[in-house]
């Protein structure tokens, strides 16, 4: 109820709206709408946006390495989006039955993790890979002369006459929650000088039921004069790195493992650290069972018995973190250690 005052502002709701004094003026604002509940369907898509995003998450976290956090600022979102996608992507398996492993992986391709720097734009030969029946990644590239083929900043040259092309494949399990680093290759490349064709296979082998990314980063390379040691000068103004492909490697493992499963398999490989996609799945199951038990219940409703079942509330959306510090990231590739 609105009330008269004896200046003759008004003060109070009335109708619609609401009246209010604002210093020595009286403010008219229409009522805020009562917030409606979310729907079974809007908790079902925001447990798969939540999916991707700690999908994308853990991915980041294994790739540290390629990227060493010299990537742009919008690079998170980005690459949520991508990961976001290839699950919507699938054409396998319905929302609540579906994650990475069943997404459109071609999504991923060509993502860049630096935008102010891309590795489309700093190597203009681009590599070829490739899946062999055997399970290996077999990388092909035409030969290339650095000073033409690789555009690096006028600083950086001069600063090195060194760069190094890394190839890494990663293997990624998100049913059993652990990823891999699985092969490596350095490929050399001395400014003013031309490198040779390249053809080769990835040494190492895939864990079955995994998926596997390619990734190839362009590292400027200088040798520090006081301990004669390789130091990389990458800055986040110029630091190409990208994914060159995705591939599921044969079958992927089946959904639902168990826990001693799991930690089976964090005996051999590396655990991912707070994803959380298996729960959100269990979850849209339960939200998916939900919806087809409230049409169940209309159906019998317009046949003259039954009641709507009501929703239960929304649920609340799991945050993903994941550490943003990585100077001095190793990781190690068929028990060899790599440095930076």
């Amino acid at each position: 109820m609105a009330i008269l005052e004896k200046n003759g502002a008004l003060r109070g709701t009335a109708g619609t709206v609401v009246f209010r004094r604002f210093r020595t003026h009286t403010v008219v604002q229409k009522l805020p709408e009562r917030k409606k509940g979310q729907t079974l369907a809007s908790r079902a898509s925001a447990c798969e946006f939540g999916l991707a995003s700690t999908s994308a998450a853990s991915i980041r976290d294994a790739l540290k390495p390629v990227f060493r956090n010299r990537h742009d600022g919008a690079m998170v979102n980005r690459f949520n989006s991508a990961v976001y996608h290839s699950i919507l992507g699938s054409r396998t398996a319905a929302r609540g039955n579906r994650d990475l492993h069943d997404g459109d992986l071609d999504c991923l391709k060509g993502f860049e993790f630096n935008a102010e720097s891309p590795l489309s734009e700093a190597l203009k030969v681009k590599p070829v890979v490739s899946l062999s029946p055997e399970g290996r990644i077999r990388i092909q590239m035409d030969a290339l002369h650095s000073n033409t083929d690789l555009k690096v900043p006028a600083k950086f040259r001069e600063m090195t006459g060194r760069f190094r092309l890394r190839f890494l494949v990663t293997a990624l399990n998100f049913r059993s929650e652990y990823y891999e680093y699985v092969a490596v290759k350095d490929v050399t490349v001395i400014n003013g000088m031309a490198l040779e064709a390249q053809d080769f296979e990835m040494e190492g082998t895939i864990p079955e039921g995994c998926m596997a990314l390619v990734t190839l980063s362009l590292e400027c390379l200088m040798r520090n004069s006081t301990d004669d040691a390789i130091e990389l000068i990458n800055t986040l103004s110029f630091s190409p790195a990208a994914i060159l492909a995705a591939f599921q490697i044969a079958e992927a493992t089946p959904m639902g493992q168990s826990a001693e499963a799991k930690k089976q398999a964090w005996d051999d490989y590396s655990m991912m650290e707070g994803y959380n996609g298996n729960t959100l799945l269990v979850k849209m199951a339960e939200l998916t069972e939900l919806a087809a038990a409230g049409q169940r219940k209309q159906r019998g409703k317009r046949s003259g018995g039954g009641s709507v079942e009501q929703d239960p509330g929304g649920i609340k959306k799991q945050a993903v973190s994941t550490s943003q510090s990585d100077e001095g990231a190793s990781f190690v590739v068929i028990g060899k250690r790599f440095g930076f």
